[in-house]
Order: C-alpha cells, then sequence, then structure tokens
C-alpha cells in the first residue's frame, strides 16, 4: 500500500491530502489537529507534507477552499425546460443538502472554516458568495428574461447574500441534527428566497410574477 501511494502524481497525492484534511477537521476542533498526523496517516513523511502545505494555517485553508469549490460544482443545477424559479432555488438547495449527507466531515471542516476572523479564510468565504451570488441573479435573468437597472440589481444582491447565509446556517444546523427533513429545509429556503426578492424595490414585472405565492 506505502509502495503504492509513492506512486501518486503530485495533483492526486495534494488531492489525498485534502481529502484526509477535510475527514480530521471535520472531525476535531483545529486546535487539536497535528499536522505531522496528517503526514503519518496518509503514509507520508513530514517533509513531503510541509511541501504542499508550510503550515497547519495554509493546510486547513486549502481544505477549506477544495471544499468550497467542491459545494460548488454539487449545487450546480442547470434548469430544466419549463421550471419555475421556486423549483429551481429547491432544487439547488437539496443539492447542498445531498453533499452534506454525503461528505458530512468535509462540509463541516468548511463550516468551521467559513465565518472566522483569519482573513485568508474570509476571503475564500467571500469568493464563494460572490459566485454563488452571480450564479443565482444569472438565474433570474435567465428565468425572466428581463435586465435590470443597477440599483435594483444591487439591491437584489443584498438581498441574495443575506439569503445564502440563512441557507448556509440552516443547513449547517442540519448537519448538526439530521433529523431535520431535507424537503423542509429545500421548500423553507426557497420560500425564503422568492419571498424576500419580491419585496426589493423596482424589480421588473416579470420578476414580480415568477416570484409571486402562485408560481411555486
Amino acid at each position: 500500500m506505502a509502495e503504492s501511494r509513492r506512486r501518486l502524481s503530485p495533483d492526486d497525492r495534494r488531492n489525498e491530502l485534502l481529502a484526509l484534511g477535510a475527514e480530521v477537521f471535520g472531525q476535531r476542533p483545529y486546535d487539536e489537529v497535528r499536522i505531522d498526523e496528517v503526514a503519518e496517516r496518509a503514509g507520508v513523511s513530514r517533509a513531503l507534507m510541509y511541501h504542499y502545505f508550510p503550515d497547519k494555517r495554509t493546510f486547513f485553508a486549502a481544505v477549506v477552499r477544495a471544499e468550497s469549490d467542491r459545494l460548488f460544482e454539487a449545487t450546480s443545477t442547470p434548469p430544466e425546460p419549463g421550471q419555475s424559479l421556486f423549483d429551481q432555488v429547491r432544487e439547488g438547495v437539496l443539492a447542498y443538502v445531498r453533499y452534506d449527507e454525503e461528505h458530512p466531515h468535509g462540509a463541516w471542516a468548511a463550516y468551521v472554516g467559513v465565518g472566522s476572523s483569519d482573513p485568508v479564510l474570509r476571503g475564500i468565504e467571500d469568493v464563494d458568495n460572490d459566485r454563488q451570488a452571480n450564479r443565482i441573479i444569472t438565474r433570474i435573468l435567465g428565468a425572466v428574461g428581463d435586465s435590470m437597472d443597477s440599483k435594483v440589481e444591487r439591491d437584489l444582491r443584498v438581498t441574495i447574500y443575506g439569503w445564502l447565509a440563512f441557507t448556509f446556517e440552516i443547513c449547517r444546523r442540519r448537519i448538526m441534527d439530521p433529523s431535520i427533513d431535507a424537503d423542509y429545509v429545500g421548500n423553507a429556503c426557497a420560500h425564503a428566497l422568492l419571498d424576500a426578492i419580491g419585496r426589493v424595490p423596482g424589480i421588473p414585472s416579470a420578476l414580480s410574477e415568477a416570484v409571486a405565492p402562485e408560481h411555486r
């Protein structure tokens, strides 16, 4: 086994270490994790571990970034023809929930990282929120076939950022208590976004109609 591990490509080796890091950081507090321990569990030397990640902070940030990237890809759910905006949002949230179920340790490691005062981790969160918000706005514009002036789009974007924090916390709570019904989470989050969008002043009439309760 050790011999086969030594033959991994640099990219595969790095990914293996990140996957192991997600497992370790997802099970124990950051301060209790030693990077030497990760190297030992991976069957690599300390020197090789530090070649990829010079310190624990860098390693943890890389784990959080990798988990954020995987989550972003997992929640990329292309709309089906004729699918309502509500159903599109709901499906994206359920994809988020499924990812958490399939990768509980990695998801928890990312949850631990997000919200940290560390500027590197805050930067990862900002990038992730930006691309999630951009994807939602693009989906909204695609659904209503209309454009918005800059002030309305600004207010819409602020609303979406707030909704992302709301959804993040609900999904975090579900990792802590898996008995929370997934369909409830999907419905609650989708309703919350459309309700909030409907209260943004000046949204196009097509968008106002798309988020109306009768279209859910």
